[in-house]
Order: structure tokens, then sequence, then C-alpha cells
């Protein structure tokens, strides 16, 4: 009888120390990155990134009065209009608006966004900022796989184009993922320790010698 209690006891023990391995790992969460367009370079010249994340630049350059152009072109003809190529347009240090607070240049805009969607590639992304002087500087965008996403196999070859781009003049940072710390990893390797030491002692529990538990029910019934 103390044999089949050991057994219910283990039983339930697994079930508990199992559920919380039953968890689903999250998968990346996207996240926006903000690149400072300056008179003469970027805030960030190299932005690392992961699938799913974007990059909002934002014309900073107030001292110049000139005018930023992102472009990518992706076949290098030097035309910025195909199905993979994007062009922000002039991005001006600010915008003048009337009374109401409403831009006076309904197509004047001091910000550009673009999503790097799991339809492209991991890689090295290489754009440029034309200012109106005609001046160029070059920039890298350095983009990640997503491991926890699944992967469109059928996607452009690096260098072929970013994702989805457009203006957003009210685009809010989000913060990007912090990778597990020292402290997170001891503590997983504290729990798979208990875990282990729970599971050995119910273990020692059921295998208990025969001898033992007809000496207790020899006992038991002598009383």
């Amino acid at each position: 009888m103390r044999r089949n209690i050991s057994c219910s006891i283990l039983v339930v023990l697994l079930m508990a120390l199992a559920s919380p391995m039953l968890v689903p790992a999250q998968a990346h969460t996207a996240s926006a990155f903000t690149v400072l367009v300056q008179e003469n370079s970027f805030s960030q010249q190299s932005p690392e990134i992961i699938q799913n994340d974007s990059i909002i630049w934002f014309n900073t350059d107030n001292s110049s009065n000139l005018t930023h152009r992102l472009v990518f072109d992706a076949d290098g003809d030097g035309l910025y209009n195909g199905t993979f190529e994007w062009d922000s347009g002039e991005l001006h240090a600010y915008c003048e608006t009337d009374e109401n607070n409403t831009k006076i240049d309904p197509d004047c805009s001091t910000s550009f966004m673009v999503v790097f969607d799991t339809n492209w590639t991991a890689g090295d992304y290489d754009y440029q900022d034309i200012r109106s002087d005609g001046s160029v500087l070059n920039g890298t965008i350095r983009l990640f796989a997503d491991e926890e996403s699944h992967m469109n196999s059928s996607g452009p070859v690096i260098g072929s184009s970013f994702g989805v781009q457009q203006n957003d003049d009210s685009a809010d940072d989000e913060i990007e993922d912090d990778p597990l710390s020292a402290e997170q990893l001891l503590l997983y390797v504290a729990i798979s320790t208990g875990i282990a030491s729970v599971l050995l002692f119910a273990l020692l529990l059921v295998r208990r010698s025969p001898e033992s538990d007809i000496e207790v029910e020899a006992a038991e019934s002598d009383e």
C-alpha cells in the first residue's frame, strides 16, 4: 500500500515540475530604432537589427540648411523607382506650421521609416544620403535573421531591397530586446539542479527495498 502511495506522489511531482517547462519560448519582439541624420554623419553608421525590426531616420541637421534624401538602389542603375528600391524624398530639419500646428506644406517631412520584414534575407544593406548640395554620405544596415520566426525561403537575395517604407513624423522608439543576463542563466541552472534533486529523491522513495515495506506492514499488524 505504501508503494502505491509513493508512486502517486512521484506522478504528482513529475506533473508539477513539468508544467513550467511546457511554456513556449517567445519570439523576437519587433522594435523601432532611431537613426539621426546629422550634418556630416549618422548617429549610427551601421546599426544592427533583427528581421521585423524597423529603422526611423530623423533629419536633425539644423545648421547646414540642406535637405537630406535617403535612397536604396537595388540594381545600381542610379534610379530609385524599381520594385525593390526606395526613396525617402527630401527630408527637412523642420516643417513650417500654421497657428493650428498644421504643416503649411503637406509634403514636407522630417523623418522616414523602413520595416525590415522576414521577406528580406540577413546581410548587410548599403544605402545613401544624398544631400541637396550634391554630396553623398554612405550608410549600412546590418540585418540578422529572426531565429524564432518561420523564414520565407523565397525571399530576394541580399542587396535586393528592404521592406515596407513610409514617412512618419510621430513614430515612437521601442525598446530593443535584451539578451539573457548572467543572473538569469544562473537561475535556470539552479532550477534545473533543484528539479533533478527532487526527482532523484522521489525515485529513491519508490525504490525502497521490499523488506523495509514488509517490516512496516508486520509492525502495523502486530499493533
